[in-house]
């Protein structure tokens, strides 16, 4: 993998599914100011739905057009697998429920003043990421 930090304001990211996992990418993704579109039949309480742009629907070839970033987080392998598929070698998908299927997954980010880290488990474990998030947040805010 390549660490990267991608400057996605006003870019459209398109997130199909609307459960727990998709409300915790959305809001990262809305701090960031991206323009998000999600793809779902229902959306989980936290998505702030004036927010975003929803398609109340299942997810359809052609829901990804003109999305830089494309988040797979249904609970369906064969939808997430089609959206892999469907995606243009121009838009890098995250398929949560199966990193090896994914062109990218999330690190965890400690951020002080002008200081940003990026922890990563290699998408094996996000809990474990975040405790490492803290400690390093403690030590940024001893400098």
């Amino acid at each position: 993998m390549y660490p990267v930090m991608i400057n996605i304001r006003e870019k459209k990211v398109v997130v199909v599914g609307g459960g727990k996992v998709a409300a915790r990418k959305i809001k990262t993704l809305l701090a960031e100011q991206a323009a998000v579109t999600v793809v779902s039949p229902t959306l989980h309480a936290d998505i702030p739905q004036a927010e975003i742009q929803w398609l109340a629907r299942p997810y359809q070839t052609g829901d990804l057009e003109g999305a830089k970033l494309v988040f797979a987080c249904t609970d369906q392998e064969k939808v997430n697998r089609q959206i892999m598929v469907d995606a243009a070698p121009s838009q890098l998908v995250n398929n949560t429920g199966d990193k090896t299927f994914s062109d990218f997954y999330n690190v965890a980010i400690a951020r002080k003043k002008d200081v940003s880290v990026m922890i990563s488990t290699n998408g094996l474990s996000p809990s474990r990421s975040k405790e490492i998030r803290k400690k390093i947040e403690a030590i940024l805010d001893q400098l």
